[in-house]
């Protein structure tokens, strides 16, 4: 009969960079990407917010392949169900290696962060966000829902909540329909979640005037305006 093992080891990942790292950095965007994409495709949705205060951070999930069967179309996703758990301290390890980096090349800790998890991308920097131990400014989940084991877990809720949450969801993303937000928002409120829902007009996408308006109010400091 067959035994599963499972062993550690040292392996690489990417990420993309919109801007450069220098003290006129006031922002600092983290953005996840969703499930059948690429980091280097993803992070083009945010050139409308790129500017000399503004860094952009597009991580990659580390699970590649070849989409619909060829040989020249690679996408990416975050993890699956087998081996789940492993795959969450994987991501774990390597974002957390990733904002390591950029303060040791520079960025400064009084940077403001942001988080944007698009799709299945959401799940993932929840996860991330709720074991930092430092701030976030602002964590938006934009088209897709919240990993339940956080929203459990009194220390992370905490954290989260900490973050100033935003749901986002277009007016006709085509998985997202109304009857289902309806049950988000019934949820995460029972559930505690502090959090303010935001709409557009449009599908299943990054909308970019949406998007200017949330980097508009971490400019300003997170005021309404």
């Amino acid at each position: 009969m067959s035994k599963e093992h499972q062993i550690d080891i040292t392996t690489s990942a990417r990420y993309y960079l919109n801007g450069q790292i220098s003290d006129k950095v006031k922002v600092v965007w983290f953005v996840f990407h969703g499930y059948g994409m690429l980091a280097e495709d993803f992070i083009k949705n945010f050139d409308g917010i790129s500017d000399e205060n503004t860094l952009i951070v597009a991580p990659e999930g580390t699970h590649r392949y070849y989409k619909r069967g060829t040989r020249n179309q690679i996408s990416a996703n975050w993890m699956t169900s087998d081996l789940r758990d492993a795959d969450i301290q994987n991501n774990t390890q390597y974002l957390n290696s990733v904002l390591e980096t950029l303060f040791d090349q520079g960025l400064s800790t009084e940077s403001k962060i942001g988080v944007v998890g698009f799709s299945q991308g959401g799940p993932t920097a929840f996860r991330w966000v709720s074991q930092l131990d430092r701030s976030i400014d602002m964590l938006i989940a934009w088209g897709t829902d919240l990993p339940q084991e956080v929203l459990e877990n009194n220390q992370n809720l905490r954290k989260v909540n900490e973050s100033n949450i935003k749901l986002v969801i277009g007016s006709d993303d085509e998985y997202i329909d109304s009857d289902r937000v309806d049950n988000f928002i019934i949820d995460y409120s029972d559930k505690g979640v502090e959090f303010d829902y935001h709409t557009f007009d449009g599908g299943h996408k990054i909308h970019s005037e949406t998007m200017r308006y949330f980097h508009a109010r971490m400019m300003n400091g997170g005021q309404e305006f």
